[in-house]
């Protein structure tokens, strides 16, 4: 804090105003602190050191998070454990982060983000190198009015209308009646409209357009296709999607629901008035003092629509069934607005409560230790967490690029989506194959990918009682959280083997679902092993009913296969080594080395269940460490 001359001079001090950044400090805790040789700090000590922070200027103690009855189960009776959230000056909190003692972990406590994959318009933006250029020029803007309808002429209200032109992208929303008025800004040569895409709220089909002939003084009209012309009776008699079908969920038989296991969705909550998710009663809002009911207030729809995917219950005639519609469904509301902090509190539920499966279709370009810390408290307990690899079209995202998740790539299929949709023009050409299976732009890539999943044109519930198509590798997560939950149900592996609730069923789980690939020539950056398929497992599924009578009973079969897929060779499997309790080695399939850095049976006690850490992690966990004041908006 200053004072100017001019302010003394006046008699009028004042304070200059402080940037300010919020903290994430936390305890490297039990494994993370023995790997990196450091002595675990206790609970009085960790108070003291926060309660000195607290005493700085400009800081300010914003929460304490504090684990569950179960996280606190893998510390020592007297080991530090919560993490803290500060508010503080970036100056002092740098200071903090270089100082910091290597038993403690400064952080920033970043944003997370959600949604489908984005339009992303290719105009470049042009910058005056004049000073106060821009400020004597006036760009004439001129108004283009649209009017949104149905195939049969009824106005679409709500649908998002984004029109490039000159400078960045003009959007609005639609009314009643279905019209919008978008200003555009004229350049040499006149308006030079590039691209026109209508975003309906549901319903309906996306509509894009490259160099639409927009009329300035009348009305355009824009036709859109309901879901039903390209899906014949749908809603109706229509419970699977494209995707589910790829990965064979229509060759199940209906019993297969995935009851009896517990699946947490992590996201902007999700609409239980929906027809489709009306079963859906359990939920805390993270955003909303932990509230018990205004999670089911999707204001942003996004974890509606994963939650179809993953448990829709067909109510009647009404699609859209899901891959595991009888699970115990439990709703994690972080978003708007989620931060690592809201994260980490929503996995301490999760751990307390005892779910088998975490859905993470969100992300964030940092990382973060303390959410490390969480999920691997969370493996330990024997909670899978599938984790959407982003949609940045870049590097894979965090948490997906933790050694500790599975992280889901995207694909798409042809003939699935409107030539005019903007589904359509996400398709990467070179990377169709003879099956019409592609390639997306947006799905991030790296070694981290495991597996991919169907992730363009998805159609799925949305609040307001709709359905709506949505792109990205948040809804292909889904579909892999919903064939995890399938698998731990009904396969006998997780009635014997891997029945105990522990890494070891975290790690088989996973190894389970890369065996259920059939090979892919997109590249293992993208789609890891491939993407996973229920062609043939019924045979398992039926025999997991007799083996739930007999303990102990081993597994050993081979059963047939749709000619779409890789052979399913059945297992052989008894207990995995390096794990408490574990005998001889795992015997069955290994990891492929293409895609993990050490196999299971060659994996130490507490190892990563996703192998070893990629080229240029640091630390324990190759978190890459930032300093504060390098990060201005997040």
């Amino acid at each position: 804090m200053t004072e100017s001359r001019q302010e003394k001079a006046a008699g009028e001090p004042s304070v200059e105003v402080a940037e300010k950044v919020e903290l994430l400090i936390s305890p490297r805790r039990s494994q993370v602190a023995k790997s990196m040789g450091v002595q675990l700090l206790n609970a009085g000590s960790m108070h003291n050191i926060i309660s000195t922070i607290a005493r700085q200027p400009g800081c300010e103690v914003l929460r304490e998070i504090r684990p569950g009855r179960k996280l606190k189960t893998l510390s020592t009776a007297d080991e530090a454990t919560n993490i803290y959230k500060v508010r503080m000056d970036v100056d002092a909190a740098a200071t903090l982060y270089q100082t910091a003692p290597p038993n403690i972990a400064v952080e920033l406590d970043s944003l997370l983000s959600y949604g489908q994959a984005n339009f992303a318009p290719s105009f470049t933006a042009i910058f005056a190198q004049q000073p106060g250029l821009l400020r004597e020029y006036h760009a004439k803007a001129q108004q283009v009015r649209l009017r949104v309808v149905g195939s049969k002429g009824e106005p679409i209200r709500d649908a998002q209308v984004i029109v490039e032109s000159a400078g960045f992208p003009q959007e609005g929303v639609t009314n009643n009646k279905g019209e919008v008025a978008i200003n555009i800004f004229a350049q040499s040569g006149g308006a030079q409209i590039k691209s026109l895409l209508i975003r309906p709220s549901k319903d309906f089909w996306n509509k894009y357009i490259r160099c639409p002939s927009l009329s300035l003084t009348g009305v355009n009209l824009v036709k859109l296709h309901s879901l039903s012309e390209a899906i014949p009776s749908f809603p109706n008699n229509a419970p699977y999607g494209w995707g589910q079908k790829y990965m064979g969920l229509d060759q199940l038989p209906d019993e297969y629901t995935g009851k009896g296991i517990k699946i947490a969705i992590i996201d902007s909550g999700a609409d239980n008035q929906h027809p489709i998710l009306s079963h859906l009663k359990n939920g805390i809002d993270v955003t909303n003092n932990y509230d018990s009911k205004s999670w089911a207030e999707d204001i942003v729809g996004h974890g509606t629509h994963c939650a179809g995917i993953i448990a829709g219950q067909p109510s009647g005639t009404d699609a859209i069934r899901g891959f595991a519609p009888e699970a115990e469904i439990y709703v994690f509301k972080v978003f708007p607005g989620g931060q690592f902090s809201s994260l980490i509190d929503a996995i301490a539920h999760c751990i307390e409560i005892g779910i088998d499966v975490i859905n993470m279709s969100l992300g964030s370009t940092d990382s973060s230790e303390a959410v490390e810390q969480q999920i691997e408290d969370a493996v330990q307990h024997g909670i899978a967490c599938i984790v959407a690899a982003g949609n940045s079209g870049g590097p894979v995202q965090y948490p997906a690029r933790s050694p500790n998740v599975m992280a889901v790539g995207a694909i798409g299929m042809l003939n699935e989506f409107p030539r005019d949709s903007w589904d359509a023009q996400t398709v990467i050409p070179s990377t169709v194959t003879a099956d019409g299976v592609f390639l997306p732009t947006f799905s991030c890539h790296g070694p981290e990918v495991s597996v991919a999943a169907p992730g363009v044109g998805i159609v799925s519930s949305v609040p307001d009682k709709g359905f709506d198509v949505q792109s990205g590798t948040s809804m292909a997560a889904p579909h892999i959280t919903g064939l995890a939950a399938l698998l731990l149900a009904h396969h006998p592996l997780f009635k014997t083997t891997f029945r105990q609730r522990d890494i070891s069923r975290t790690t088989g789980l996973f190894q389970l679902i890369r065996t259920l690939t059939s090979p892919m020539n997109l590249g293992a950056d993208r789609v890891g092993a491939g993407v996973p398929r229920l062609f043939g497992i019924d045979s398992l599924f039926e025999s997991a009913k007799e083996m739930a009578k007999t303990e102990g009973v081993g597994v050993s079969a081979a059963q047939p296969t749709s000619p779409h897929a890789s052979p399913y060779t059945g297992y052989s499997v008894p207990p995995m080594q390096g794990y408490a309790g574990a005998g001889a080695n795992w015997s069955g399939h290994q990891f492929v080395p293409a895609y993990y850095g050490a196999e299971v049976s060659g994996m130490p006690p507490q190892q990563p269940v996703m192998g070893t850490f990629p080229d240029g992690f640091a630390f324990a966990y190759g978190m890459p460490f930032m300093d504060p004041r390098s990060i201005r908006y997040w």
